[in-house]
This record gives structure tokens, C-alpha cells and sequence, in this order.
């Protein structure tokens, strides 16, 4: 079997989904917390300072401008916001699903992205099998489906479905996917920019632009 991955934000859409998902969902869940949107930008220039965690931060951004909805209300929340997430679909990344597709490949988005609405984002993409970052409402801080821990995640997923052998087609938009990028036979780095592309080239991966 063959097996195409992909990363989300980024490389199929074009923008991070995690910013707009809080301010969706505060707006439709409790508007009031739109108020406390500034201080989600002050934990973002935390983490850019390195002060706070990745990890740390997302779990910290759905408690503030998300609270704890009902699991139904949630997943309500996460269906409607995946319909307006497929207006970013880059040109690119509809072709090379397309192209998977024709050629039978299996295909597989890891994200870093939450599951709750990752899944609705996959569903609406046609793609079956999802690896993401886990969100337990009452529960610790759970991995970031993110570097090393995504081709962790990815690599159980892989052996779970007894698909440990077969090569790997990767599409990553992320110099943090390089753990994952190197691990696969056939590794794309999705950017625009010449000086990324240069440095992927350099790295062994081809470079595409999705954005045409």
C-alpha cells in the first residue's frame, strides 16, 4: 500500500486554523470571552519568547477564549468551523490529492491541530485517517502533535495499521516537520519563499509551491 501524509496548516490550508478556531468558537459559544482576546496574544509573544510551551499555550488558549463546553456543543462548534477552513485550501494541495487519488494512494493527514475539528477539517477533505493533537476536556496537558512528537504519533499510527514498511510520501510546509520530512522516501516542502525552498533543497526534500 502507498501512503501520502500531509501536514494541515500551512501545506493543504493556507493558514493556520487554531487562532480563528478560538475566536470562532468564542464568538459562538460566549461572546464575552472575545474580551479576553488580548491576553491570547499576550501568551503568543510569551511562547515566540520562549517562556511559554507549545503544548502549554494551546491548552492555555482553549481554556481562555473556549471555556468548557459540552463535548456535543464542541464538536458543533468544530463541524461549522470546518466549513470555513475549505475557502483555504491551497490550489497545489487540491492537485497532489487528485493526483494521490488516481495513483490508489492511501492518504493521511498529521497535524498539530486539535482532533475535535482536525477530523471535521479531514471529513470535509475526503481523508479518512487523521493523526492530531488530543484535547481531554478535564484532563493535563496532552502532546503536541508537533516534530518529534508527530513522527512519534505518526510512526504508532503507521504500526497500529500495519503499514510499518511500505515508503512514505510527506507534504510539510514546516522546518518542524524535519523529523517526519527525513523519515519519509519521497519528502516535499511546501513554500513560496526561494530562500525555504533553497534550504529544503539543501536538506534533500523537493520543493512545491501550492499556492498554484
Amino acid at each position: 500500500m502507498k501512503l501520502t501524509i500531509y501536514d494541515l496548516d500551512g501545506t493543504l490550508l493556507a493558514r493556520a486554523t487554531f487562532t480563528p478556531f478560538l475566536l470562532f468558537a468564542a464568538t459562538r459559544l460566549a461572546p464575552w470571552r472575545l474580551v479576553l482576546a488580548p491576553l491570547w496574544v499576550v501568551l503568543l509573544v510569551a511562547h515566540k519568547a520562549g517562556l511559554v510551551g507549545r503544548t502549554a499555550l494551546k491548552h492555555s488558549g482553549m481554556r481562555l477564549l473556549v471555556g468548557r463546553p459540552s463535548p456535543a456543543r464542541l464538536d458543533k462548534v468544530a463541524a461549522a468551523f470546518a466549513v470555513t477552513r475549505m475557502a483555504d485550501l491551497q490550489p497545489g494541495a487540491r492537485a497532489a490529492l487528485e493526483r494521490d487519488r488516481r495513483e490508489g494512494r492511501t492518504v493521511v493527514i498529521a497535524t498539530a491541530a486539535y482532533a475535535f475539528y482536525a477530523r471535521h477539517i479531514a471529513d470535509a477533505l475526503s481523508v479518512e485517517h487523521l493523526v492530531a493533537s488530543a484535547w481531554q476536556e478535564q484532563g493535563l496537558n496532552q502532546p503536541n502533535c508537533y516534530g518529534p512528537q508527530k513522527l512519534a504519533q505518526v510512526e504508532a499510527w503507521l504500526a497500529q495499521e500495519g503499514h510499518g514498511t511500505e515508503p512514505l510520501r510527506f507534504y510539510s510546509d514546516s522546518f518542524a516537520d524535519a523529523p517526519l520530512l527525513d523519515r519519509a522516501e519521497e519528502a516535499f516542502f511546501v513554500t513560496r519563499n526561494p530562500r525555504k525552498a533553497a534550504r529544503a533543497r539543501a536538506r534533500g526534500w523537493q520543493a512545491v509551491d501550492f499556492s498554484r
